[in-house]
């Protein structure tokens, strides 16, 4: 797969485990939905970025 590819699949991955973290500390609402989600994205897709240029040997 493309780096491109990784960073979107953790990306949505980042966005879900975001949101599941918010619920789960107790927060409501749709600014913290949006910072929660924002900052879950962000990681995740960095987090992809990085698996894959250690899959694909860079």
């Amino acid at each position: 797969m493309s780096e491109d590819a990784y960073r979107s699949i953790f990306a949505v991955i980042g966005l879900v485990l975001g949101l599941g973290l918010m619920f789960a500390l107790g927060f409501g609402g749709m600014i913290p939905g949006a910072l929660f989600g924002a900052a879950g994205a962000v990681l995740g897709g960095m987090t992809g970025e990085r698996i894959a240029r250690r899959r694909n040997g860079h």
